[in-house]
């Protein structure tokens, strides 16, 4: 029986690209998306990160995947969405790995290497999030990287463990739904999810170098805003708020 909530593909340019397309493709036909659908690939040959960046991995070897969104929230909170997505993933990556953190404002590390990437892209319609198309390169079973990827960590070399792709892809399913609860613009869950995203945010209230805003400087990372700007405090005492092409980690 087909899984209406999962799609394979060999080989896609990007999965986040690909799934764009067919939501166009369904919305043409009237047929919907259901939330949660999932379309993974073993190959992406044009996978995206943030920005121009790039996401390597080899073939069939990790998890690549898109998740379809349906958040109820307002576009100027979509931020939450965010820290949903990133504290999920960080807490099912901490059933396999220890000392998992999130580093500002979605990648996932493990003992301070990158495990985890996550591009997020959401559709406004109005003042409201109309979709969201989550998509996340996890690193498993990969043992090699190229040399120019700073800090590359896969569970393979983190456990010595293999793992199953299409397995793990479904364990991960299963647990974005449980949490799914956790986002919602109501005071309370909000400053739950805030906290919880807060409690896990790599080199908070450590200080380090960073570039900011073209400078460098030794600075401490406070928190975030609403917004999701990275809050700062170098040396001198000086604050910052800072999107994510006006910082550097170092």
């Amino acid at each position: 029986m087909k899984d209406i909530f999962v799609e394979h593909v060999h080989n896609t340019q990007s999965t986040n690209k690909l799934l764009g397309s067919l939501l166009v493709e369904e919305g043409a036909l009237k047929r919907e998306i259901p939330p949660f659908f999932a379309l993974w690939a073993d190959f992406q040959s044009a996978g995206r990160g943030m920005g121009t960046n790039r996401w390597f991995s080899e073939e069939g070897r990790n998890l690549l995947v898109s998740f379809y969104f349906e958040p109820d929230i307002p576009a100027s909170r979509q931020f939450l969405f965010n820290q949903y997505f990133s504290v999920a993933t960080s807490r099912f990556i901490s059933q396999f790995a220890n000392s998992v953190a999130i580093k500002w404002p979605n990648d996932i590390y493990v003992s301070g290497k990158k495990i985890a990437g996550i591009l997020i892209e959401h559709v406004i319609q109005g003042d409201k999030l109309k979709h969201t198309i989550a998509g996340i390169g996890i690193n498993l079973n990969q043992d090699r990287f190229p040399s120019e990827i700073p800090n590359p960590t896969s569970l393979w070399m983190e456990t010595g463990k293999h793992y199953d792709v299409e397995e793990f892809l479904h364990q991960y399913q299963q647990f974005l739904r449980a949490q799914y609860a956790q986002l919602s613009v109501l005071p309370a869950a909000a400053n739950a999810l805030q906290e919880a995203y807060l409690g896990r945010l790599y080199q908070r209230d450590i200080p380090h170098r960073y570039r900011i805003q073209g400078q460098e400087t030794t600075a401490t990372i406070l928190g975030v805003d609403d917004f999701g700007r990275l809050q700062l405090r170098d040396e001198n005492g000086t604050d910052y708020s800072c999107g994510t092409k006006e910082v550097v980690f170092l």
